[in-house]
Formats: structure tokens, C-alpha cells, sequence
């Protein structure tokens, strides 16, 4: 990461609601932007060292909260990958941001998938961080220890925080330091909460679960990354979101597909991987390419 890339934090009308978004780097109108798009539970500071490293190399990342996350708005329904789809595609029309190369992970990745299937002429290059669009049975279970905490009121962010540096799918470290602050919603009576609603993720959830999300790889013709944790989440070789079989179906179907398999990480611990930020920066080239 290069410290001297500040993120810009901006809050935009985005349809009938304001989606909050940081953007690394400067726009150039004849080159496509890298729209960074983050996992189910989570926000845009999942990538708070890979956007400003993309803009070190050149790029300019745009990286939103996705509706029902972080800062953005929060509506009571209307929560699929088909409305998050739309929610991007209208922030980039607002941004006058017409092709983008586009980085995902987990739902992130489910929602690149979406959008290179039903809109090629927008999408570039496509970065898919352990997730295809098989959703393996045992996804619940697997990211449980992430999804317990919304819905639940902390007495105190300190109580918050305390328990949230004892997940054990992470190595607590200031990263996770920082991406847990701005889950935090501290209340007038010193409670908090997730930022997230539970009710959001579980309507989220259920739409997966109803939606053809594998048939979307065989349909995508954008030049593609997959990025794969080795080990599993509930042990090494137990709980994946992005099992082996998925991920060598992804780099079956997909005309131009490679597929990296990165070490000594699970679902949660890739995004913050040196190895995922170099292949990243090395597959989307200098903006130039």
C-alpha cells in the first residue's frame, strides 16, 4: 500500500437512495475506473489497502458500501444481487463512468459474475476473490462466525470490539482494527451495533438461494481472475465459499481465465494477502494496457 493514496469519502444520491463510496487515485475519461465491490456482512474498507495500491499503479478505484452497509442507506427491503447490479451500474452513470475493470469478493465476486453475464459492454476485467457462482451448502456455516454478530446489542464498543478481536477466521491486526471501527454504530446510550441489519442479510441470503447464480460463469467473456483460499474456515479443509471444484469449473468456462490459489488463507484472511494485491495490480496492468 502507499500511504501518500488518500481516500476520498463521498456520500451520492444514487436512484432513491445515497450510497457512500471512497475513491483512490484520479479519474481519466478515456480509461476504464476499477470498481471494487465487498463481501456479504462487510464495506468498502475491506479494501482499504488494495484500492490505495491499484491507484499507486495508476488506476482510479471507486469502492462503494453496498446498500444496507456501512454509510450507505439502508432501506427496509430490496436487498439482490440484481438491485445491487443496478445500484453500481447507476453510481458509475453518475460518475460518468462508462467501462470498468472490477474487483470482488465473496458476494462481491457473485455480483461481478452478475454483471459480466448480463452487462459485457461495461465490464473489462473481472477479479473474482473466493467466490464462483456455486454456492456450497455449508456456505451458512462457514461465514457463522462473521454473521453472529448482527442483530446483537453490545453495552459498549469496547465489549464490541473485544469480542470481535476474538473471531477466530482472522488474525486480529490493525486492518481488522479498522474495518471493525466502522462497523461499529455507537447509540446515544453508549450501546452499539453492527451497521449492518440482520434482516438485510437474511433477505439477501434467501434471494441467493433462489437465484441461478451458477449459470452465470459459463455466460461471462470478460477476462477473468480467480483467486482462491486454501483453507477453509471451519478447518483447513472444511467450510469454503469458493471450493476447488468451483473454482476449476470457473476456469473451465470462462474463455480467458486463470485461477491462483492463495496460500496460508482462508475466506476472510485473502482480501488482506500481499500475493492477492501484486496478482491484482499484475492482471489489471498499468491503465495504459
Amino acid at each position: 500500500m502507499d500511504p501518500s493514496v488518500a481516500a476520498r469519502e463521498i456520500n451520492l444520491g444514487v436512484g432513491s437512495l445515497t450510497l457512500h463510496f471512497a475513491t483512490w487515485g484520479e479519474p481519466t475519461p478515456d480509461r476504464p475506473a476499477v470498481l471494487m465491490v465487498h463481501g456479504l456482512t462487510v464495506s468498502h474498507m475491506e479494501f482499504a489497502e488494495l484500492g490505495p495500491a491499484l491507484a499507486a499503479a495508476g488506476h482510479y478505484v471507486i469502492a462503494p458500501d453496498l446498500r444496507g452497509r456501512g454509510q450507505s442507506d439502508k432501506p427496509a427491503h430490496g436487498y439482490s444481487i440484481s438491485i445491487h447490479a443496478h445500484d453500481l451500474l447507476t453510481l458509475c452513470d453518475a460518475l460518468g463512468v462508462r467501462t470498468f475493470n472490477y474487483v470482488g469478493h465473496s458476494l462481491g465476486a457473485i455480483i461481478g459474475l452478475y454483471l459480466g453475464a448480463l452487462y459485457p459492454q461495461r465490464v473489462g476485467k473481472l477479479v473474482l476473490i473466493d467466490a464462483g457462482g456455486k454456492i456450497p451448502d455449508d456456505t451458512a456455516q462457514a461465514i457463522g462466525a462473521s454473521v453472529s454478530r448482527l442483530g446483537v446489542v453490545y453495552p459498549s464498543l469496547d465489549a464490541y470490539m473485544g469480542l470481535m478481536r476474538q473471531l477466530p477466521v482472522v488474525k486480529w491486526n490493525p486492518f481488522w482494527e479498522r474495518n471493525f471501527q466502522y462497523d461499529a454504530e455507537v447509540h446515544a446510550d453508549g450501546t452499539v451495533t453492527s451497521r449492518v441489519p440482520k434482516a438485510a442479510i437474511e433477505e439477501e441470503s434467501m434471494q441467493l438461494y433462489f437465484t441461478r447464480t451458477e449459470a452465470l460463469p459459463q455466460v461471462v467473456r470478460a477476462p477473468s481472475l480467480v483467486l482462491r483460499a486454501e483453507l477453509g474456515t471451519l478447518a483447513p479443509d472444511r467450510g469454503f465459499v469458493l471450493p476447488a471444484e468451483e473454482a476449476e469449473r470457473l476456469r473451465t468456462v470462462i474463455p480467458d481465465c486463470r485461477l491462483i490459489v492463495v496460500p496460508d488463507t482462508n475466506h476472510y484472511t485473502i482480501i488482506e494477502s500481499p500475493q492477492v494485491q501484486q496478482a491484482a495490480i499484475e492482471f489489471l496492468g498499468t491503465p495504459a494496457e
